[in-house]
This record gives structure tokens, sequence and C-alpha cells, in this order.
């Protein structure tokens, strides 16, 4: 393969890469995986990318885990968030104040398993799954 075909492709693999971490980066980084197992993905927007220990996730971030896969979030204000296999987690908002220690967080669990223990700041928490909403507050 001529010199320029390898250049241009080259270049065009690393403009994909570069549009599809601009893609996460546009929403706000609002906590990461402490732990993961197996095949576990987030989705913003249109792109995916595979969630691993160390991976930032994002406000408005679906987090998908597949069989046998688990996936632990910690988030800003120090909330876990243990997933399940086969499990689907919307992360809708994500509002946090450091200096008052306080905000708001919306989770949509639209299908499999999680555990949810609050962090220590004043927050209100709202966790909607298919059947009901759960709100907690401070």
């Amino acid at each position: 393969m001529p010199n320029h075909l390898w250049t241009s492709a080259c270049a065009l693999a690393a403009l994909v890469a570069v549009q599809s971490t601009a893609s996460f980066a546009q929403d706000p980084t609002i906590g990461n995986a402490t732990a993961t197992k197996n095949r576990v993905e987030g989705l913003v927007g249109s792109t995916t990318q595979s969630i691993s220990k160390g991976t930032s996730v994002y406000n408005n971030e679906v987090v998908r885990t597949g069989d046998a896969a688990v996936a632990d979030l910690q988030f800003l204000d120090e909330t876990t968030m243990s997933i399940g296999p086969i499990s689907e987690i919307r992360l809708d908002k994500f509002v946090y104040d450091p200096t008052r220690s306080s905000g708001s967080v919306v989770i949509e669990a639209t299908r499999g398993a999680f555990r949810f223990v609050t962090g220590k700041h004043e927050m209100v928490y709202q966790i909607k799954t298919p059947s009901g909403t759960l709100g907690i507050r401070g």
C-alpha cells in the first residue's frame, strides 16, 4: 500500500477516536468506575465506550452490563452504585456543589438489579424504575 494511503487511513482513525472521546467529553464527568467485571459499556448519544476500572462516567450516560458482568461506580459526592448482570441504568442528572455539599441526582433504572448507597452530603436523590420512583432527601 502506498505511503499516502497509510497516512490517510491513520488520519481517519485518529479523527474517529477524537470524535468518540469528544462525544463523551460534552457532558460533565460525574464520577468513575471503581471496579468492573466482564462486559460493561457506557452509551452517550450514539457513542459507546467500554467501561473498566478508572473510566469516567457522565451525565446522560446509559451504563449497561452484559451476562455475568457487574460494575461499581462512585460519584463525586461519594455516593456508590453497584450494578448487577444484564442491567441498564441511565445517569439522567447529577448536580453537585462541593462548596455547599449539596445537589441532586436523578437515576433511571430500566432493567436489572442495582444497589445504591448515598454519599456524605446533603443531596436530593430520585431513582426511577419501571414500577415507581423512590425519592431520598438529605
